[in-house]
């Protein structure tokens, strides 16, 4: 959750784990007789920031001058980490050493994330060849965005992303075509979306494994289209 700053500048927010780490997501077991250790490596301030454009600068009476406003810094004063700790009583505490005792293995479900870019080539048609990490599993899901001129400049807000009047995409996995079906009526400029915003708005439910009527996107199609236009694949 992010705060309005107010006049002097400052700010606050919280950034839950499981948005970063895929373990915080799924695994809900103690952790005990472990150190943990959060590494942080801080990038430059370039994508954090969308700032406005040009501001007047002259004279009151005279035409202004268009000034070009420096780029915003932000500065961290303080970092905390949030951790819920639990104090167990005499009975669950004597099964825990029980169960540490008896050396028995424990599964630890993840969700790994892998984030690949690339630079589109001006055609209307390319291929993109992805590096998959060895895993013991395939990738589950695939979610692609595109962006136009929105690196390295505070006056373009990264968060939001371009459907670049896409038409169709599709993903080979082992031989294996995803979606079977084409995207072959997709038209930003026309209105026809329909089927990438279902796939976007369902993307929750097949995530989490929730119901429907809880997971839903708070997305309009209008908002997608102008401002979230991500596809998910698979």
């Amino acid at each position: 959750m992010i705060q309005k700053p107010d006049p002097n500048g400052t700010f606050s927010f919280r950034v839950p784990l499981k948005h970063i780490f895929g373990f915080c997501d799924d695994y809900e077991k103690l952790v005990y007789g472990f150190k943990h250790q959060l590494t942080l490596v801080r990038k430059g301030d370039t994508d954090a920031i969308f700032k406005t454009g040009a501001v007047p600068a002259g004279p009151e009476n005279n035409p202004p001058a268009i000034a070009e406003p420096d780029d915003g810094k932000v500065v961290l004063t303080k970092l905390s980490w949030c951790m819920p700790h639990v104090t167990l009583n005499l009975q669950e505490k004597l099964e825990l050493h029980k169960t540490i005792d008896s050396k028995s293995s424990l599964p630890v479900g993840y969700r790994m994330i892998q984030c690949d870019s690339i630079l589109v080539p001006q055609t209307r048609n390319f291929i993109w060849r992805l590096s998959v990490k060895s895993a013991p599993e395939k990738p589950r899901w695939i979610i692609v965005a595109f962006q136009t001129d929105k690196c390295g400049d505070q006056q373009h807000n990264p968060s939001i992303f371009d459907h670049c009047n896409l038409t169709n995409m599709s993903v080979m996995l082992n031989s294996r075509r995803y979606p079977e079906i084409d995207y072959n009526n997709t038209n930003f400029t026309q209105q026809k979306f329909s089927r990438v915003y279902g796939d976007a708005a369902a993307f929750q439910t097949k995530f989490y494994n929730v119901e429907e009527l809880v997971s839903s996107p708070n997305i309009t199609p209008a908002d997608y289209k102008e401002l979230f236009p991500i596809l998910f694949l698979m």
